[in-house]
């Protein structure tokens, strides 16, 4: 009877100092930091905004996130430029619990809106965004071609074709049922919804490599929003056409991946930047998907490398 009473405590421990030590393991955790900067416009969608120039870098973040994937790090950034991040339209506190459908277009149009309210369209443009958050900056790099100098993508979830992108998300089980526009994703989806805070705990139990404030962001978003953004953003996402369009407007577009990031196709996504003058892609190594919080001064250095060449 003794060890049995004891088991469960011993259980929990052992739990806890695994947890506790992946958690300090992380280069995420430690390289993440609390952004400093003020919010600027809160409708159509939240974002925060800060230093002045006639250039601007706007920040775009992927999917089941938030602005905040952006940290301390990027507030650099804001010293020679314009420094705007948005929660993008129904996530984080961008939420929209009213809203049924979330298309390209309309994420888009908040984005426009942002950009009159805080004088982003006097200013020239540079756009740096994090997994499905690509997708949304070529799309808005393309409705405003004049206006854009460069996109930079990290873990772009690039893919051939529709059945090839759920053929690749479909990969676990867990992936699945969950990712996916599933029934059980969506019951899973609207119980998150109803006890987000509750969720952001559990999401930050599960997650210990993600700094904590982050993971309990992780539930900030309706079904809608997340079936929309996974529908619209990853899986049909037409990334030829729209890499070839920038391409062809003279627009830079820089593609990133981390050695160990298993988003997206880089086969794929080699073939479209081949034979293009103004397309890159890089593998940088020993890093995942999370590049933005685990490494955001090598994210900083890709935004700004640019103006340091043209000073040089």
């Amino acid at each position: 009877m003794i060890k049995v009473g004891f088991a469960g405590p011993a259980l929990l421990a052992t739990g806890a100092t695994a947890w506790t030590i992946q958690h300090r393991r992380s280069e995420a955790v430690s390289n993440w930091s609390q952004s400093r900067l003020s919010p600027a416009t809160r409708s159509p969608i939240y974002s925060r905004a800060e230093g002045d120039g006639d250039q601007a870098v706007i920040l775009l973040h992927g999917l089941v996130s938030t602005g905040e994937v952006f940290g301390a790090g990027f507030d650099e950034l804001a010293i020679e430029n314009m420094l705007v991040v948005p929660d993008l339209l129904g996530f984080g506190r961008s939420l929209d619990d009213e809203r049924g459908e979330f298309t390209v277009d309309d994420h888009l149009d908040a984005l426009d809106l942002m950009a009159e309210e805080v004088g982003l369209f006097d200013k020239r443009w540079i756009i740096g965004a994090h997994s499905m958050g690509s997708a949304v900056a070529l799309a808005w790099a393309n409705r405003h071609q004049d206006r854009v100098e460069r996109v930079i993508c990290w873990g772009a979830p690039v893919y051939s074709t529709p059945e090839a992108a759920r053929s690749k998300i479909s990969g676990s089980i867990m992936a699945r049922l969950f990712a996916l526009d599933t029934g059980l994703a969506e019951r899973a989806c609207m119980l998150s919804c109803r006890h987000r805070e509750l969720a952001g705990w559990l999401t930050a139990g599960l997650q210990p490599s993600l700094p904590v404030p982050i993971a309990r962001t992780v539930s900030q978003h309706s079904w809608p929003a997340y079936r929309d953004a996974m529908h619209n953003l990853v899986i049909q996402t037409d990334w030829k056409q729209q890499l070839r369009s920038l391409d062809e407007y003279g627009i830079t577009v820089e593609l990133y991946w981390g050695s160990n990031d298993h988003v997206g196709d880089w086969p794929y996504a080699r073939t479209l930047v081949e034979d293009s003058e103004n397309l890159r892609l890089s593998i940088i190594q020993d890093v995942d998907h999370h590049v933005p919080m685990s490494n955001p001064s090598l994210c900083v250095e890709h935004l700004v490398r640019q103006r340091q060449e043209l000073a040089g």
